[in-house]
């Protein structure tokens, strides 16, 4: 049985994390133009154009989006979008409307593998014990490997074979800008705060369940001290 993790769709055409928005030198506006601010454009150009905004790395936009959070929200409804804006961990982002008969205006991400899927949900599970006010999380290969080595299949001694895993696993979390890689410690990443109001309550119960099935399957205990018996998770 495969399984997914829901984040946020992203149709970004840029791979550049930090705001490429500076408001100081904007122009006035030209008559017959939108409505809207030039600041709050850009805003919502940057909402857009990203998975999502955070105040550290996209500090105009964000600013921008607090000022006129009501036009913008009305602008992306509009659209068929969903504003989600979380002032504890400073972080926006967009969400399909979810109705039936709502266009769909994202794309989808393709579904992330077995491996990624525990590690993102992992990293979810170790901000519970923080808050917004907390120093950032930290994680190195070493303890993602650590994580995921119980998970590993019933005679699968491979070791390189398995580091190539851990390996996936990270890069295909970095690339959903959840980790970012030390620069000058290249076994050291950073978890971004953004994993929390991304992955909810909701999603993190029901990746639980993926938990004890992908842990049944390697032979891992569960909570009850029994060997769990779920299905083939590979």
């Amino acid at each position: 049985m495969s399984e997914r993790v829901d984040v946020p769709y992203d149709d970004s055409t840029s791979s550049d994390d930090m705001d490429q928005y500076g408001f100081e030198d904007d122009e006035p506006d030209q008559p017959g133009s939108s409505r809207l601010p030039t600041a709050a454009r850009r805003a919502l150009t940057t909402l857009l154009t990203k998975r999502f905004i955070t105040r550290s790395r996209n500090r105009s936009a964000w600013d921008a989006l607090l000022t006129y959070e009501t036009e913008i929200r009305e602008r992306l409804a509009d659209m068929y979008l969903l504003l989600v804006v979380d002032k504890d961990y400073e972080v926006a982002f967009k969400r399909q409307d979810p109705a039936d008969d709502a266009p769909r205006l994202l794309r989808r991400d393709k579904p992330l593998h077995r491996d990624a899927s525990l590690l993102l949900i992992h990293l979810r599970k170790e901000h519970t014990y923080t808050d917004a006010t907390d120093d950032p999380v930290v994680i190195t290969r070493a303890q993602v490997a650590e994580f995921l080595r119980p998970f590993r299949e019933d005679g699968d001694g491979d070791e390189a074979k398995f580091q190539r895993r851990v390996e996936a696993a990270v890069r295909a979390v970095a690339d959903l800008k959840l980790l970012t890689p030390d620069p000058d410690a290249d076994y050291l990443f950073t978890v971004s705060p953004a994993v929390v109001p991304l992955i909810g309550a909701d999603e993190v119960m029901r990746m639980e369940q993926y938990f004890s099935q992908a842990a049944g399957e390697a032979g891992v205990p569960d909570e009850s001290g029994h060997e769990g018996s779920g299905e083939d998770l590979a």
